[in-house]
């Protein structure tokens, strides 16, 4: 049985129930309203694509690293650019 969303017209609470496949409506967990309307809700991601802790922390590792290279170069680049500005010629 899948995971429908509802959007309920009497009411306007918006839920989620489990219903038979192409289930239309269901009834208001609010008011008791048959009165509902299966609305397109966004599906989960695939889950290939979610990481588990240990996972997460790794990419967490490698993004703070690549980020700390990438400041170091822009840092060298801007003192170049600094030394060459100034005349001093800066090659080494």
């Amino acid at each position: 049985m899948p995971m429908y969303e509802f959007d309920c017209e009497a009411c306007g609470e918006r839920f989620e129930d489990l219903v038979p496949v192409g289930t239309q409506t269901a009834e208001c967990r609010l008011c008791g309203s048959g009165d509902t309307q299966r609305v397109l809700s966004a599906q989960g991601a695939p889950w290939k694509l979610v990481k588990g802790v240990g996972a997460a922390r790794q990419q967490e590792v490698r993004n703070a690293k690549l980020h700390a290279e990438t400041k170091a170069r822009f840092k060298e680049s801007r003192r170049k650019a600094r030394e060459a500005k100034k005349g001093g010629g800066g090659t080494k």
